[in-house]
């Protein structure tokens, strides 16, 4: 019996480290190197900031701060080409700026796979349901919309 429970133990062990590993492999948004490659994505980042974009879907308060941490990584790749170049204080500065980016932009990437386990009406079986972050933003989007344009009493007004 005391195997079995190890054997278990060490089973989720092994799972959740394959998980750990799964999650660390995601690319990031933002990879700092060069001066010139840095220049490309950050037009990039901005690009897709807007309406229709990748990352349409980030608030004012975020994309300030996405650009505030944009602009302090172009003044430290300004003094230094690439991040090899750069002493231990101002590469400990970029890499802060980019995680800091890389954070706000994979919690609204519109790409991003949210999946849930829902009962459909009239069963007690739960069904896997996936959609991207893009569209479950779109739909609450609607709704309020719907919502907005139907007075209190759920009459339409327009």
């Amino acid at each position: 019996m005391k195997r079995f429970a190890k054997a278990v133990v060490f089973a989720v062990g092994m799972s959740l480290a394959m998980g750990a590993m799964a999650a660390e492999k995601l690319d990031p948004a933002l990879q700092a190197v060069t001066k010139e490659k840095f220049d490309d994505q950050a037009a990039a980042i901005r690009q897709q900031m807007k309406a229709g974009g990748r990352w349409e879907f980030v608030d004012a308060t975020e994309r300030a701060q996405v650009n505030t941490r944009l602009d302090e990584i172009a003044a430290l790749l300004a003094k230094s080409n690439s991040v090899d170049e750069m002493d231990r204080t101002d590469k400990g500065k970029l890499l802060e700026a980019q995680e800091d980016v890389n954070a706000v932009l994979t919690k609204k990437d519109g790409r991003r796979l949210i999946c849930q386990q829902v009962a459909p009406t009239g069963s007690n079986r739960k069904q896997k349901q996936c959609s991207t972050f893009a569209e479950r933003e779109r739909q609450r989007r609607d709704a309020r919309d719907f919502l907005r344009s139907t007075g209190d009493d759920g009459i339409r007004t327009n």
